[in-house]
């Protein structure tokens, strides 16, 4: 393999194929500009100034914590006083000249006036060039930028807070992986920020591209708000049932934030965020579920601190990661429970309190978990089957709860899903080709996991639940041809077929595997719209179970980033090889 960058991107030559690879993180900016629109809620007066605070993020490389002494805050094109800080660094597990040399977030805080409160106020950030000369002299806190949510989504008895004015940047910037390190492709422009006519989406069976995976992450984000038609009364118990809340239903919001820019699920996503950290225990459990830490999470609050500014995170970050430090993360015959969603939740909640924290004890903590996992797929601890289907992480059916014959070796789909992404996750810290491998064989096992039966949808393409050690089903309950699980093993596939293409080898079957098992969840949008539920009292977008709309969307949305990033043809590419 003949390996070159050429002004930006990389030209992978392979058996004699010219492919494009997009490179894992995005390029940096030195120099540049954002229009950042600002929007004030019911709290704020017209004419009467009021501070707002907000995150910028920068791609790695782009400017130090010294450089910041450039990022000023225009109005109208005239600099204004700002405050200016770095609230995190890019952190590297490896290598020292990355590891805190550039500014990953900055806070910035400006007091302006709304003549209309209704209307956004648009300023101009920019960095790189012209210093800043207007500073305001101190950082304004949460006790005076703040106001307890008295409407809407939560009223003052539930205790939530958001902040007085909101920020929203564009699209375009908040997809390139400088908050979730997975770059994405923003949604299309045309996408309204409200909710569809149900009826309109339920007539169109299949939209081009991937933007049927887009329009159900919005559309089923009002349901699951409770923001539907008011005839329904068949509501989501977010406030008072934990089960809403699994595979972080706030982080899944902020993720539709960051592809859409839209204000709407970014003020909601801090409002869930305040309402799950006050909920938060002493041991980082979620009270409303005390007694199981995979409902201990720390993405979307990592999230809300980033896009807010805001501190009162930082120590619930800490406090859920360390409700995953008993959890079980080497795999041995041994144990009596192992599964890959556990290993996933612990590697994610380390991985983001060292990207916050920086602290060593985390960044140890992630190389342990790595390597353990490294091993485990490497097939090194005894009792991993010889023969096996590689990429899975194989344990028995009595430690992933009897999901399966008790003593038999398999593994799981969906659940490798979400382990991969905990890996892409660890994988912008190191940028190591162990763990980019690591994503790469997963493909193999969940290409091999696949099935075409006929199922809700017709015939179709989709993941078994589990599957056996050597690729054969296990005879038990369904589901067994899983279509619910269609979009989050797409989109690991595709990122297994994009780290092929980034490392090699290659799996030439699953670029077009994604194809077909996309279609599937293609189908299944539609299946799952039902345009005269609202009479009945039941929403029009269906949402079941609750936490369905998590475990589609939050690890999908980067997928077609990595289709295209695999495509000499991608438009990523259009200005990378004049």
């Amino acid at each position: 393999m003949h390996v070159k960058t050429w002004l930006g991107g990389w030209l992978l030559v392979l058996a004699g194929t010219v492919a494009a690879v997009e490179p894992f993180m995005a390029p940096a900016v030195p120099v540049g500009s954002i229009e950042v629109d600002l929007h004030a809620t019911e709290v704020v007066v017209a004419n009467v100034p009021t501070v707002a605070g907000f995150g910028v993020p920068l791609p790695r490389g782009s400017i130090t914590a010294a450089g910041l002494s450039t990022l000023r805050v225009l109005d109208g094109g005239i600099e204004i006083p700002a405050y200016v800080q770095q609230l995190t660094p890019w952190r590297h597990r490896s290598n020292a000249g990355i590891d805190g040399q550039s500014v990953r977030v900055a806070l910035v805080q400006v007091e302006v006036s709304f003549a209309n409160p209704a209307n956004a106020k648009r300023i101009t950030v920019e960095w790189g060039a012209t210093p800043r000369t207007l500073h305001r002299p101190s950082r304004a806190l949460r006790a005076t930028t703040w106001h307890q949510v008295s409407s809407g989504s939560f009223v003052s008895g539930d205790n939530v807070f958001e902040p007085n004015v909101f920020a929203t940047l564009p699209a375009s910037w908040l997809s390139r992986g400088a908050l979730r390190p997975t770059r994405a492709v923003p949604v299309p422009a045309d996408m309204p920020a409200t909710r569809d006519d149900p009826a309109a989406m339920d007539a169109i069976e299949t939209w081009p591209g991937y933007t049927e995976a887009d329009r159900a992450l919005k559309n089923n984000f009002y349901t699951v708000i409770n923001q539907d038609d008011p005839l329904v009364t068949s509501l989501c118990p977010y406030k008072t049932d934990y089960e809403p809340w699994l595979y972080d239903r706030a982080a899944t919001m902020f993720t539709l934030h960051f592809r859409s820019g839209f204000l709407k699920p970014l003020r909601e996503a801090v409002r869930h965020a305040d309402f799950y950290r006050a909920r938060v225990n002493a041991s980082g459990l979620f009270t409303l579920k005390p007694d199981d830490n995979k409902y201990a999470f720390n993405e979307s609050l990592a999230y809300a601190f980033w896009a807010t500014g805001d501190d009162t995170f930082l120590a619930t970050i800490t406090s859920t990661a360390n409700a995953h430090n008993g959890s079980a993360h080497a795999w041995s015959s041994a144990l009596n429970f192992w599964t890959e969603r556990s290993a996933a939740f612990k590697l994610m909640a380390h991985a983001i309190d060292y990207e916050i924290t920086g602290n060593t004890t985390r960044r140890d903590s992630v190389n342990a978990i790595v390597a353990a996992l490294a091993d485990h797929q490497n097939g090194v601890p005894a009792g991993i089957p010889v023969v096996r289907v590689d990429g899975g992480w194989y344990h028995t059916g009595d430690q992933h709860a009897g999901d399966w014959d008790s003593a038999a070796y398999g593994a799981s789909t969906w659940m490798t899903a979400l382990l991969t992404d905990a890996l892409r996750r660890a994988y912008s810290t190191a940028e190591d080709a162990a763990t980019g491998h690591m994503i790469r064989r997963s493909g193999t096992f969940l290409r091999s996991a696949l099935r075409t039966e006929d199922g809700n949808f017709g015939l179709d393409l989709a993941p078994r639940y589990v599957i056996e050690h050597d690729g054969t089903d296990f005879a038990v309950e369904g589901p067994l041809h899983d279509e619910e699980h269609a979009l989050e093993v797409t989109a690991a596939i595709a990122w297994a077929d994009y780290f092929g293409a980034l490392l090699g080898p290659r799996d030439a079957q699953l670029a077009a595997t994604v194809e077909a098992l996309y279609d599937t969840y293609d189908l299944g949008v539609n299946y799952w719209i039902r345009p005269a539920g609202p009479a009945s009292g039941l929403a029009a977008f269906r949402v079941s179970p609750w936490r369905k709309w998590g475990w589609e969307h939050r690890t999908s949305d980067g997928f077609s980033w990595a289709v295209a990033a695999t495509s000499a043809e991608s438009p990523l590419f259009a200005n990378s090889f004049e």
